[in-house]
């Protein structure tokens, strides 16, 4: 008998038969899984052909749609020229080219980009050369990190330092370097307390404690700006971020912005950063930067903090990656960019949005949400066991894999996060089909269609 084309999804994930060790996936599965063979626009379709809208934009990082033309031929433009060379200390064309483009688009005051592979790479990038950045300049007692309970940042050992989602990072405790944890400002399950708008931003205190106590010690802040991804789509308001950033000032520290997520458009406009008027020294890019088309993460800095790794081998950064500004990268990621100018994206998100927030209210009164959550094209519910005491379901993550089971049946791809259920459509998303799949989790979470 021949063998069967594919491997039989159906079998437990440790099966022999399957030889991948997938990632953040417990065995048995608790939710739907599939064997995919392509991808248009904004569906994926499985190897029995059936497709499904990817609601979740493939972990957050597609944009302009799977597999868009242009970005393809800008692939195989380049890989027929150019496929990669090392940029120690060389460059090309790409590079150089995307290089400017970020800097640009960024503004003043940044001035220098470092490339890397992915978001946890352009952290851990960003964490070290914030620590060398002081201890070039003599300041060897900067070397504590402020950052959010609940944060989000990476996997490699330093990101995963200045995290604090303990399914993903209490196994690593005994590898972590220390962080000053600061409460998150989780406006539904406030640290202190208080209601926004007219609690005056009061969950600032205690980060504003420990500025005062060890401002001169602290190298950097380092936070997800505007909404805290992994650790379940908590959307805060800008006041907070302006308020951090301004005590990092006061005390002398880099701020880092982690924009992994936040970048190229998914909270409304390019970047998050253009909510607040004050300005992070290192912001970290990827996922969007290539539209999710190639690995690819951009780290960048002001000259600022470039200057004092300037001056012979004992002051260079001795960090890189292999990959480090790899050309076919950086020529998808040069076109993606062309494509947001040129198709006007963020102006055509606009209507997607709309079609998000319309349907808040509807869903805020269904019995098992207990808050609804939203900033530009990221839109997640927060699922509750009782409404009136906001006590989260047990076990955490079973509802929200019940519904995604449902959604998956009906040709919806869609992956909780713990108690959060969360849509992130591609920007190539009709609005009737964002219509369409609020209308069926709408009845899957029990509202009348």
């Amino acid at each position: 008998m021949s063998p069967a084309p594919f491997p039989d999804v159906r079998l437990p994930l440790s099966h022999p038969s399957n030889p991948v060790w997938h990632p953040y996936a417990p065995d048995p599965f608790p939710g739907p899984r599939a064997f995919f063979t392509r991808a248009e626009g904004a569906y994926v379709f499985d190897a029995e052909g059936k497709r499904y809208l990817d609601a979740t934009s493939s972990w957050w990082c597609i944009t302009h749609g799977h597999c868009h033309p242009r970005l393809v031929e800008a692939l195989s433009r380049q890989a027929a020229v150019l496929d990669h060379v090392m940029l120690s200390p060389h460059l090309h064309g790409p590079a150089a080219e995307l290089a400017s483009e970020l800097v640009a688009l960024l503004g003043a005051p940044f001035s220098r980009v470092f490339f890397s592979d992915d978001g946890s790479t352009a952290v851990e990038a960003a964490l070290k050369m914030a620590l060398q950045h002081f201890l070039n300049r003599g300041e060897t007692g900067r070397n504590r990190v402020v950052a959010l309970s609940g944060a989000y940042h990476g996997d490699t050992l330093g990101a995963v330092s200045v995290g604090d989602v303990g399914i993903y990072h209490d196994a690593f405790s005994a590898w972590r370097f220390p962080a000053d944890r600061v409460p998150a400002p989780y406006c539904y399950r406030c640290p202190v307390g208080r209601e926004y708008p007219g609690c005056g931003i009061a969950c600032l205190a205690p980060a504003r404690e420990i500025f005062r106590e060890h401002g001169g010690r602290v190298a950097a802040v380092i936070v997800e700006p505007l909404v805290m991804g992994a650790g379940g789509m908590i959307v805060y308001p800008p006041e907070y971020l302006q308020g951090l950033v301004e005590l990092a000032r006061e005390a002398g520290a880099l701020v880092i912005f982690d924009e992994v997520f936040t970048g190229f458009g998914r909270t409304g406009s390019m970047f998050a950063l253009e909510a607040i008027v004050a300005r992070p020294d290192i912001v970290c890019l990827s996922k969007g930067l290539t539209a999710g088309m190639l690995p690819l993460a951009a780290t960048v800095v002001t000259e600022a903090v470039f200057r004092p790794f300037v001056g012979g081998a004992d002051r260079a950064f001795q960090h890189g990656h292999t990959f480090t500004g790899n050309p076919l990268g950086c020529a998808v990621a040069l076109e993606s960019l062309r494509l947001f100018r040129e198709e006007g994206t963020l102006a055509r998100n606009r209507e997607l949005e709309a079609v998000l927030a319309e349907r808040r209210e509807a869903f805020a009164a269904l019995p098992v949400v207990g808050d609804v959550r939203q900033r530009g094209l990221v839109w997640a519910l927060e699922l509750v066991q009782d409404k009136a005491k906001k006590t989260p379901p047990s076990p955490l993550n079973g509802p929200g894999w019940k519904a995604a089971w449902a959604m998956w049946e009906r040709g919806y791809w869609l992956r909780p996060l713990h108690n959060t259920l969360y849509v992130i459509p591609p920007y190539c998303t009709r609005p009737e089909e964002l219509r369409d799949l609020l209308d069926v989790l709408y009845g899957v979470l029990g509202g009348d269609a």
